[in-house]
């Protein structure tokens, strides 16, 4: 099963409640995240909604998504070898922030999820407060 499928279920390219926020507020918003990579397929996508979709509400085809972030982090979660076999885990998002719940088998592997992560365009904060490396 799939970091996706496991986290949200089934997805629609339809979910979210519709609701968009100030324009202004939303070219604030535009920024990269943490590493300053843009997804650039993506961000066009969701510039043809008017207003566009801030990053942190990106779906997976550029429309409005509250879990949008979250889901896109799962899904680069499902790309990675490294990080499919981590059942232990949970992912949600507060705005821009990715929030991690659970346990993983060891720092190093921590830190490779939060690398992952920090990639994904709109990712603005990772908060590993709740993650407990086993064995420590």
């Amino acid at each position: 099963m799939s970091w996706v499928e496991r986290q949200f279920g089934q997805t629609s390219s339809s979910e979210g409640d519709g609701k968009h926020e100030d324009p202004k507020t939303i070219e604030e918003q535009m920024s990269p995240g943490l590493t300053g990579e843009y997804d650039w397929y993506l961000r066009e996508k969701a510039g043809m909604h008017k207003p566009p979709t801030p990053p942190e509400y990106m779906g997976f085809e550029g429309e409005y998504d509250a879990n949008g972030l979250a889901k896109r982090v799962a899904a680069a979660f499902d790309k990675d070898p490294d990080i499919g076999n981590v059942e232990t885990l949970e992912i949600a998002q507060d705005g821009g922030t990715i929030v991690l719940k659970g346990t993983v088998p060891g720092e190093a592997v921590l830190s490779h999820i939060e690398e992952v992560a920090a990639k994904v365009d709109g990712t603005k904060a990772l908060d590993t407060s709740q993650v407990t490396i086993q064995g420590c």
